[in-house]
């Protein structure tokens, strides 16, 4: 059976990857459980509601019975819900992969601000180029937080989950059609992405926590 431990290049005199990585991931974990019956039946439920409504219900029913303003703000909170937390988990990741660098820093002559780039990028050169740690086997799970890192872009950077048919958009709608758990729905000159499934968020906080462990621990 393989051991495993701590990799020298790491200071861990103050530092307890139980604590500082798997209980804080459970944590996302328990929080998407916890939430899981309010988003379900507060608003999936009555989201898809509406949308059956406005499919079968005629011209008269739906002007007289149907609530567009209930409507969007369950739409507008449903969202709310899933983009606050995938940011929340892709900083989780951020903080982690520089705390890890920071380990190491204080033994190194190049430090973390040295190098070019920037966020989970940075952080993965400076694991391989200057702690020559070898990252081979996490290479899909670093292929998720690529595309990951697209949709947070988006998320964070732009005022709706809308991104314009352009030629230089193009990549970006590929790697979204891309990504499990993500609906991408094309629109006129345009397509609207949105996160309805915990399952996405769920994968995530695993593939953070596979790709930490390989990180951190060296295998005997």
């Amino acid at each position: 059976m393989a051991r495993y431990s701590s990799r020298q290049v790491f200071d861990t005199s103050n530092y307890e990857f139980v604590i500082e990585v798997n209980l804080q991931l459970e944590s996302f974990r328990e929080y998407i459980k916890l939430t899981e019956s309010t988003i379900e039946i507060e608003l999936k439920q009555r989201i898809e509601h509406y949308n059956k409504f406005l499919r079968e219900g005629n011209e008269e029913e739906i002007r007289e019975f149907y609530n567009y303003e209930d409507h969007e703000i369950r739409e507008q909170t449903h969202q709310l819900f899933f983009n606050s937390l995938f940011i929340s988990i892709y900083s989780f990741l951020e903080k982690k992969m520089l705390q890890l660098c920071k380990l190491a820093e204080s033994k190194q002559l190049i430090k973390v601000r040295d190098l070019s780039d920037d966020g989970i990028v940075k952080y993965r050169k400076y694991l391989t180029k200057i702690l020559c740690i070898n990252l081979d086997e996490v290479n899909i799970q670093w292929d998720l937080f690529m595309r990951y890192k697209v949709l947070r872009n988006l998320l964070v950077h732009t005022s709706t989950n809308t991104i314009d048919f352009e030629k230089s958009n193009l990549q970006k709608i590929v790697t979204l059609r891309s990504i499990d758990g993500l609906i991408v729905e094309d629109r006129e000159g345009f397509v609207e992405f949105e996160i309805r499934n915990k399952q996405l968020l769920l994968d995530f906080c695993s593939a953070i926590g596979i790709f930490l462990k390989h990180v951190h621990y060296e295998k005997h």
